[in-house]
């Protein structure tokens, strides 16, 4: 009979309630959540409002705070296909994108005197780029 009971409880809880206990569990901050899910922190805050949110909606919120909602919604767990996880790549400790390479035929620096030229060409290149850009705000600003 008690059984019954929490299944009466958990049928009947505010939807709204328990995706707002979820999130303040996970510890995930309110404005990141809602970037996230792509809606404003004041969406979000009216979300705890709604008795009937939308399953495809706590879903998605259960993928962005990493929160299983089939122990609150057991009929998710049965419905839901859970795909495997796409395998990842090792974090790397550079800054090099996988798609980035080594660009062709680009000169490696042999010595100190090399990499400091280089640098120094590098440092010209980005002082002009900067000027460049600050000629464009101003000509976008007067307009």
């Amino acid at each position: 009979m008690e059984t019954t009971q929490r299944t009466v409880t958990k049928n009947t809880t505010h939807r709204g309630e328990i995706i707002r206990e979820a999130i303040k569990a996970s510890g995930v901050a309110i404005g990141v959540v809602a970037d996230k899910l792509g809606v404003s922190r004041k969406t979000l805050y009216n979300k705890f409002k709604e008795s009937s949110i939308p399953f495809s909606f706590i879903l998605k919120l259960g993928e962005v705070i990493h929160h299983d909602f089939s122990q609150e919604f057991p009929h998710l767990s049965k419905s839901v296909k859970k795909e495997p996880a796409m395998p990842q790549m090792p974090l790397s400790t550079n800054l090099m994108l996988p798609f980035d390479g080594e660009p062709a035929g680009a000169p490696k620096p042999n010595n100190m005197k090399e990499c400091e030229a280089e640098l120094v060409a590098l440092q010209r290149k980005y002082i002009a780029l900067l000027e460049k850009f600050n000629e464009l705000l101003l000509k976008t600003s007067a307009n």
